[in-house]
This record gives structure tokens, sequence and C-alpha cells, in this order.
């Protein structure tokens, strides 16, 4: 007599869940609070930590002087999220199920400094107030035709610094440059190897002021379900020397892995 002993769908997800939330890591977060009349949205009387709960959700002031007194909408990131769980996993960490080009679910995940900030509203987003350093994810179609390595820097540019997102949105940006670019073979639960790209980068971006600041960043980018996933760990140019190994292990924790697809039940399935 062979006893078969096979796991249920649900039972394999959660152990392959566990298997990728093994490679996470460490830290990221947001960048300074607008004033009060930044935010017309927000009482005079507020205190910081409603300022700080209405900027997490995800309200911004127009660009231009004079006209900071205008709420702007959240800035788009391109994720869609499959569910409306929260998407922390534990203190520290984002486990979360995302929508992809092909419409399969791809699992993203990443771990972050544990006092920092997870905002509201749809966007996977992580935020330090007091120091403004962040972490964030963006998602894109795969450009036809084109492989992780061989995206070109437009790309990353024009994801990162669109008009509509968390740096464009106030104006032009100056100074942008890849300092360093690799790609990484990390292993999967399957026990194959997906490429991550590396890059550490640096821009100079308008803020809801008008003033000009220095950024640098951390990205890794890998592609699943036809999209391509990137994960954004950046602080302050002042900062970066004490920020960056807190960055590098966001980095270093980012995965998403395309989701197994449900297999239709076969005959050893059905109820005896």
């Amino acid at each position: 007599l062979v006893v078969r002993w096979d796991l249920s769908p649900s039972m394999r997800l959660l152990e392959r869940r566990a298997a990728l939330f093994s490679a996470v890591l460490l830290g990221a977060a947001q960048p300074p609070l607008p004033s009060r009349a930044a935010l017309s949205g927000v009482p005079d009387t507020a205190t910081a930590d409603e300022l700080a709960a209405a900027y997490a959700a995800g309200a911004r002031a127009d660009g231009g002087r004079g006209a900071n007194t205008m709420i702007r909408k959240r800035a788009e990131s391109g994720v869609q999220r499959v569910g409306s769980d929260s998407p922390v996993f534990k203190p520290g960490a984002i486990l979360d199920g995302v929508r992809s080009a092909d419409g399969s679910t791809v699992d993203v995940s990443f771990a972050y400094p544990k006092e920092w900030t997870v905002a509201g509203g749809p966007n996977l987003d992580v935020r330090d107030v007091r120091t403004s350093d962040s972490a964030y994810l963006l998602a894109a179609p795969l450009p036809s035709g084109q492989a992780l390595d061989t995206l070109p820097r437009s790309f990353f540019a024009e994801l990162l610094f669109r008009s509509d997102g968390k740096y464009g949105a106030y104006g032009g940006v100056d100074d942008f440059a890849i300092a360093e670019s690799g790609v990484a073979l990390l292993s999967s639960p399957s026990g194959g190897e997906q490429p991550y790209r590396r890059l550490s980068l640096r821009f100079d971006v308008l803020t809801y002021n008008q003033n000009t600041v220095r950024r640098r960043a951390l990205v890794s980018a890998t592609a699943a379900g036809g999209s391509v996933y990137v994960l954004v760990a950046s602080c302050l140019g002042s900062r970066f020397k004490e920020a960056q190994p807190a960055l590098a292990s966001i980095q270093d924790s980012f995965r998403a892995l395309a989701a197994p697809r449900r297999l239709r039940p076969g005959p050893e399935d059905k109820p005896a």
C-alpha cells in the first residue's frame, strides 16, 4: 500500500511564500513633510502626527511658487495590488501579490527598517519621515523585444521621473547619472536563477516649493509576468554615506517571483 501525500494548492502557496520571504533583509522611507499651508486639505489645528498621516496617505502640493496650496493626487507607481489586505508581513517586511502585464500574479517582497512608516493607499511605499529616506516599488510592461539586461538608461529615467510619479511631479530632473550598473543572479524557490539589475543612481529633483534637492538611490529591478518591477531605495545626497548600508540591505532583499498557476485538479484530488 502506497500512501501519497500531496499538499493542497493553498498549502503549496504558503510553502512557496515562506521560501520567498526567507530572502528578505532590512530597510526604507519618505521626503520631508510640507507645511500645513502646502497641504490645504489639512486644517491649521492639525497635529504633526495628523500632518504625517495626510502626507503618508498621498496628499501633495502642486509645484510652482504661490501654487503650493493645491493638493496633488497620489503619485502613480504602475503597481496594481491583487488584494486589499495590509502588505506588511511583519514589522520591517513587505510581502504582497501584484498584477503583472500578462494578467498573472507576481509575489513581491522586500525588507526595511522597522521604525519606518508604511504609506497608506495602493502603492508599496515605506518612508522615514525624519530623515527623508524611502523605498518604493515601480512597475511597467517589459518593452517588446527587450530583456532585463538590455534595457536602456532611458527606460529607467522615464519610469523614475514620470510627471505623475514621485520625483517628476514638480518639474524636470537634472544631473541624472548611473554611477554603477550590474546584474546579479539570485536563487529562486524553484531552484533556478533569476537576474536582477542593480543600479546606483544620483539625480537632482524639484520639491513642492521648487527647491532643488540632490538624492542618491540604489535600485533593484527584475522581470516577471511580462512586467519589470523596480524597487528604489533612496536618501538625500548628503546622507548617502550614512544611509548606504540600510539602502543596500533593502536592495539586496527585493524579490519578485511569478506565482505558480493553479493546475486543474486531477482524479487523485477528487474526494473519496
